[in-house]
């Protein structure tokens, strides 16, 4: 597998501000409300604005939207934004953040207070979604207080992006209410958590929220349209934006083993997303392989991906699990399919940048940002450059990288 030439456009930037994690979204009022570390943050996405030359009617593209920075980002600079995300949870937040800026502080003030006089905790038990129910997710206090708060706010009157400004906060309490602890994948804490008073925790996270909105207040509020689709296969929706967007600033699944879709498994049961185990198992198919348990895809395998056979072959001798070469091999070509199809949504000489992080399995280095570089060159894309931006350390050690591949799509 040749690298070479793109190993030559690679610069190691030394005076990185940590902006491309999700670290200094903790202290951005409306991006941290729902802590989301697998993304980068507000910060990062102004400064691609900026160095994109971004205007105000231009359309900025997010193909791996998560959370939802880079079209908050953009909502909050006045400029329009096109938002793509596979998980229907992680499409929800997002979208309810960038409404949410619509809303009247002094009214949902008066929402909140009608919501705590009139907690029904007897609705509770009959409202336990399957996925949730007879499992050691939560202390069985903890979840009925949960379960009657939502089904406090979903028997009010409101208008629905009222009623999704509540059903955010109380979904974005979940894990830390549960016993579960999310460290990469969501597990099982060491020792169950105890009763707690969820009720108070609910009244605390939107008052918070609340005054974040008094501080954006006034806006003239962009285009934020959001998509809740695959990128690899785009939806009809997707397709009335083909050629219409000027960048596109966006972090894919790292590939490192990690199962996106059960991180937020509890959430999206919780809210009625998904319904069971097989619905957790189809959206997983949707997805871009990522994890060991996700190698299942529906995505048909590429011939152009021949160069990875030797990497692959590799992998095959060291890897601890049979999983992985195939995981290997379905992420590639799933992120192949993806960048022809941004390569589609942008317009003639339009930029972008990817944040990806590298891998290492059974001791092989997955030089992840290179071989990314490659399908951008063999979907249209020109490589302006890619920049190790942090270092990264995997279990066993061995030092990896996360870099910014740059891009722009060629004239034709």
């Amino acid at each position: 597998m040749d690298l070479k030439e793109l190993k030559d456009k690679v610069r190691y930037i030394t005076d990185s501000d940590f902006s491309v994690t999700y670290r200094l979204n903790k202290i951005n009022g409306i991006f941290n409300w729902y802590p989301y570390t697998e993304g980068f943050s507000k910060p990062f996405v102004d400064k691609m604005l900026a160095d994109f030359k971004t205007q105000p009617e231009h359309i900025v593209l997010d193909p791996f939207s998560g959370c939802g920075t880079t079209a908050l980002a953009c909502t909050l600079q006045g400029i329009n934004s096109l938002s793509i995300e596979v998980n229907p949870f992680m499409n929800f937040i997002g979208e309810t953040k960038c409404k949410s800026l619509s809303l009247d502080p002094k009214v949902l003030k008066k929402e909140l207070d009608l919501i705590l006089t009139n907690i029904n905790m007897n609705s509770a038990n009959k409202d336990i979604p399957i996925f949730l129910k007879d499992k050691p997710f939560f202390e069985k206090s903890n979840l009925e207080q949960a379960l009657a708060i939502k089904s406090r706010i979903l028997d009010l009157e409101l208008p629905k992006d009222q009623k999704e400004f509540f059903l955010l906060h109380i979904a974005s309490i979940l894990v830390k209410i549960s016993n579960m602890v999310r460290a990469v994948d969501l597990r099982y804490r060491k020792e169950k958590q105890g009763k707690l008073d969820v009720i108070k925790m609910f009244e605390e996270k939107v008052e918070s929220a609340i005054n974040d909105i008094k501080e954006s207040s006034k806006l003239k509020i962009p285009n934020a349209v959001y998509i809740n689709s695959d990128i690899c296969n785009l939806s009809k929706k997707s397709e009335k934006f083909l050629g219409r967007a000027n960048c596109f600033i966006t972090s894919p699944p790292y590939l490192n083993g990690t199962n996106y879709d059960r991180n937020t498994k509890l959430e999206m049961s919780f809210l009625d997303l998904i319904e069971d185990e097989a619905d957790l198992k189809e959206l997983r198919t949707q997805m871009v392989t990522a994890g060991i348990n996700s190698t299942h895809t529906r995505n048909k395998q590429s011939d152009d991906l021949e160069f990875l056979n030797e990497l692959v072959k590799l992998v095959e001798k060291n890897a601890y699990d049979r999983r992985i070469p195939i995981m290997i091999r379905n992420y590639f070509n799933d992120m192949y399919l993806a960048l022809q199809n941004i390569n589609k949504l942008l317009i003639p000489k339009g930029r972008g940048v990817i944040v990806i992080g590298d891998s290492q399995f059974g001791g092989v280095h997955i030089q992840t940002d290179l071989i990314l570089a490659k399908l951008c060159q063999m979907t249209g894309f020109n490589v302006d450059s890619i920049d190790v931006v942090r270092k990264r350390y995997s279990k066993n050690g061995m030092e990896l990288k996360e870099s910014l591949i740059f891009v722009t799509k060629c004239k034709t």
